[in-house]
């Protein structure tokens, strides 16, 4: 017998309940029912192209049919966990997070309806926050129902997917199958071949979820429950997808996570071994990919635009008052980018991403999780990252923590650097979602006591 650990009590399970994939066993089939939305959705967004998925427009806002599916989904495993709560007086821990992440869109969204947005923008903006509040609401969702070594199984079944998944774009780019529209075909070339990109996640998205997952993947070889060739299979190919993305922001991510991993790791008896393995997969796959690739690019920080968004972000914070700046500008008093994000998808990625603010130019959105926090939500967005990078921080320093748990939790900490490059929390809710799955993953198996062992 196991057992479903909270704060308060365990409670037993039949041992039949288990499955951890790429160990010895196959999930059972309540769990197989209980995943069936969130892996249908998540392949549906990952392998349709985006020009194939419906669309339809409500109250004046384009929405894609996908994205209605995810709120769909969102509402069910909220509802199906509050039920859990009510009922069986379950509760998970995730740190408070999901609790000041509600709080922040909350405020959002009172601050959205007081602002100066025509009607249509409105309610497009206030789309997006319905929208970005189903990424951590499914994760914490989905991941209730779960003891310790179930959440640790569906993080496998997750990372072999997202594996799978990330060597089909890979594989796009590198070998050119003839996957994508001769319209997608022509942009993002200045990387001298293809950068990997899909449905899921762009080059400038990607990171944000295939760092945790690649850290899920090498922290498997220190765990005895699964097998070599998941771990390096996974590693491989997230490894690949990464490096393809040729993005600056991705190898300068990469770059922090093993030098994190040298420091933590350095008095460990298998660290040279991992430091070894992941310096030789990094060799192998940097040769597949920048034997084709233009690395010019990667050596050009210079980015004119971001630079006037940068500007821009600056010019509010001189000329506003304190009691502007602390209570923020709103959120998308600044950047009302939906519509245009969604009317206007192809003239974007051809360049055309540049509006004029009442405070100067800039890019239609941040382009940058933290001058949106700063800009539009003001003190109470700072308080949230502060919270979040606190809480996040100290995952890897659970008493009494592996080497498996430190290699994942180091991820996650890396995984918040991203938050200076793209706009995330906000924005690409698929990509959010997953990230969100692995942060509530590792506040749910830190509590266990084996936690020692993950």
């Amino acid at each position: 017998m196991s057992t479903i650990l909270t704060p308060a009590r365990s409670i037993p399970l039949p041992q039949s309940m288990h499955s951890t994939l790429g160990g010895k066993s196959i999930p059972s089939s309540w769990i197989l029912l209980w995943e069936m939305p969130f892996w249908a959705l998540l392949l549906y967004g990952s392998l349709v192209p985006s020009t194939l998925v419906a669309r339809s427009e409500w109250f004046g806002v384009p929405m894609k049919l996908s994205d209605l599916l995810w709120i769909s989904c969102t509402g069910f495993y909220s509802a199906a966990a509050l039920v859990n709560l009510l009922l069986r007086r379950q509760a998970r821990n995730y740190g408070g997070l999901l609790l000041a992440t509600t709080a922040l869109f909350a405020y959002g969204g009172l601050r959205l309806a007081a602002g100066p947005l025509e009607a249509e923008d409105q309610l497009a903006m206030a789309f997006v926050l319905i929208l970005a509040s189903t990424a951590p609401l499914q994760a914490a969702g989905l991941l209730s129902a779960y003891s310790p070594s179930e959440t640790r199984a569906f993080l496998n079944r997750l990372v072999l997917v997202l594996a799978c998944i990330s060597l089909i774009y890979t594989a796009e780019s590198v070998l050119g199958l003839g996957l994508r529209s001769e319209i997608n075909s022509t942009v993002f070339t200045d990387f001298g071949m293809q950068r990997v990109r899909g449905p899921l996640y762009g080059p400038s998205t990607g990171y944000f979820l295939l760092l945790p997952a690649i850290g899920w993947a090498v922290q498997s070889l220190f765990s005895g429950q699964s097998r070599t060739s998941y771990a390096v299979f996974c590693t491989v190919a997230l490894l690949s997808a990464l490096l393809g993305l040729g993005s600056r922001a991705a190898l300068i991510l990469l770059f922090l996570y093993v030098c994190s991993l040298a420091l933590f790791l350095r008095k460990l008896k298998r660290s040279e071994f991992t430091a070894l393995f992941l310096a030789g997969l990094s060799l192998a796959v940097c040769f597949l990919i920048y034997s084709q690739a233009d690395t010019q690019r990667l050596t050009k920080f210079e980015d004119v635009h971001r630079k006037l968004t940068y500007e821009t972000s600056w010019n509010v914070l001189e000329t506003e008052s304190i009691t502007n700046l602390l209570a923020g500008q709103g959120f998308a008093s600044v950047w009302p980018w939906y519509r245009r994000d969604a009317l206007r998808t192809e003239s974007i990625a051809l360049g055309d991403n540049l509006v004029l603010t009442g405070f100067g130019p800039s890019l239609y959105h941040p382009h940058s999780t933290l001058l949106e926090l700063l800009v539009e939500f003001g003190l109470a967005g700072l308080a949230w990252l502060v919270f979040l990078i606190v809480r996040i921080c100290r995952l890897p320093f659970v008493a009494a923590a592996s080497n498996g748990w430190h290699v994942f939790s180091l991820a996650l900490v890396v995984s918040l650097l991203s938050f200076g490059f793209d706009l995330f929390i906000f924005k690409e809710v698929r990509v959010n979602s997953i990230w969100w799955l692995f942060v509530c993953a590792a506040f749910q198996l830190r509590w266990q006591p084996e936690a020692g062992v993950l």
